[in-house]
Order: C-alpha cells, then sequence, then structure tokens
C-alpha cells in the first residue's frame, strides 16, 4: 500500500512538474520523472490503433486533454514535462512505434529558456539545434507527417529566470529545420503573441508559462496535422 500511495503521490506531482510550477520547488529531475511517464506511453503506444495522432514535446504537450480527436483519430501523448529539446531526444529513442501515426505533433523548447543557460549564445542555441534535429529525425522515421511548432510565448512575470527574446530564435531554427528536412512548420500560438518579443498578450497564459486553454492550440493545428503527406 505504501508504494501505491507513493506512487500516486509521484504522479500526481509530475502533472504539474517541470518549468512552471516546479520552477521554483522541482520535485523530481526530468529524466527521473521520463522513467515514469514513459511506461504509460510505451502502453498507450502498444495498444494504440493502427490509424492515430501522436503528440510528442514537453509539458506543452503533455497538457493537452486527451479526449480531443484530431483528424477524427485517437491522441497518444506522448509528451514529457520537464524536457528540454537534448532531454527529449534521449527519450523518444526509447519508444516502440508498433504501427505508424497518422501524424505527429512535435512541441519542444521551453525548458530550453533559461536564462542560466545562456540560450541567446551561439553555442546554446547550436545545441538546441543539434537537439532538435536528431528529435526530429527519430520522428520522420515512424510517420510520413510531422508538425513541428514554434515555441509558444512565455509570460512578464517569468522574464528574470526565461529568456523571451529566444522564443522567437529558436522558432526560426525549427522553421528552418523543417525546411532542410521536409517536415511542417506551424504557429498554433500566433494568437498569444505580444508581437515579436517572445511574451504572452494578458490572460493567455495560466502561470507564465502553460497555456490558458490547449483545445485552441491543437485545432489551430489541424490543417497541418490532417493534410495528405505529399508523395
Amino acid at each position: 500500500m505504501l508504494a501505491l500511495a507513493a506512487l500516486a503521490a509521484l504522479l500526481a506531482g509530475a502533472a504539474g512538474f517541470g518549468l512552471g510550477w516546479g520552477l521554483h520547488k522541482p520535485v523530481l529531475s526530468a529524466r527521473a520523472y521520463a522513467q515514469n511517464r514513459l511506461i504509460a506511453v510505451q502502453v498507450h503506444l502498444d495498444e494504440a490503433p493502427p490509424d492515430y495522432v501522436f503528440l510528442a514535446g514537453d509539458s506543452q504537450a503533455e497538457l493537452q486533454p486527451p479526449a480531443q480527436r484530431p483528424c477524427g483519430l485517437e491522441l497518444v501523448n506522448g509528451g514529457v514535462s520537464g524536457s528540454s529539446a537534448a532531454v527529449y531526444a534521449d527519450l523518444v529513442e526509447t519508444l516502440s512505434f508498433r504501427g505508424r501515426p497518422r501524424a505527429v505533433m512535435l512541441t519542444i523548447g521551453t525548458n530550453d529558456l533559461m536564462r542560466k543557460n545562456s540560450p541567446l549564445d551561439p553555442k546554446a542555441a547550436a545545441q538546441f539545434e543539434a537537439a532538435a534535429t536528431r528529435i526530429v529525425r527519430r520522428l520522420m522515421q515512424v510517420t510520413d507527417t510531422l508538425v513541428v511548432t514554434a515555441l509558444p510565448p512565455v509570460g512578464r512575470d517569468l522574464e528574470r529566470v526565461l529568456e523571451p527574446g529566444a522564443v522567437g530564435a529558436y522558432s526560426e531554427r525549427l522553421r528552418a529545420l523543417c525546411e532542410r528536412l521536409g517536415c511542417r512548420f506551424a504557429d498554433p500560438f500566433a494568437a498569444l503573441r505580444d508581437g515579436g518579443s517572445g511574451l504572452a498578450t494578458p490572460g493567455a497564459l495560466r502561470d507564465g508559462l502553460h497555456l490558458a486553454a490547449y483545445r485552441p492550440a491543437l485545432l489551430a493545428l489541424a490543417p497541418a496535422l490532417c493534410r495528405t503527406a505529399p508523395h
């Protein structure tokens, strides 16, 4: 019973884990949380129907409500809260896809914006791009339609911790990556942006980091996710 209680507490806390809810009092490391989260992801992948949509990335993917049916298909959520691009690049390699998802959405990069890591430094930006490239190449092996999103904006109350200037810079790197490798790039967060500042409009976020509403973002991706892949 104690073991079950501990696991329940772990999973309950993990729902809010990551850069944001776990920003000031981190309880778990991203990799420690991922060890438990990936069990659930793999179970869902193993039992997924022949045709489904897979969500990949950090908490911006994991927090998407599971009852949605993009393209009229079951949603398998492979988001792992707290993951940087480098962490998720390692994680996605461990997943086994028995069936090919009709489409995959990737949202990654928010946890790479920490000011302490100097995200606008050319070396840090290049490391982000290299990790994102690993993720994209892996996901393109399992689907014909990969949609990579821009980074969502961040709240003004987190400017001391996060670098809003890197939101646009990293999004452009992802756009160029898709142009080079053949994935699709989309920005479902455009309506939440305060110009090109990397900051969010008032009321767009619930905690300075996570969206106030996730369903509109996935709905905005429908044209890219559900369009038949080019031959």
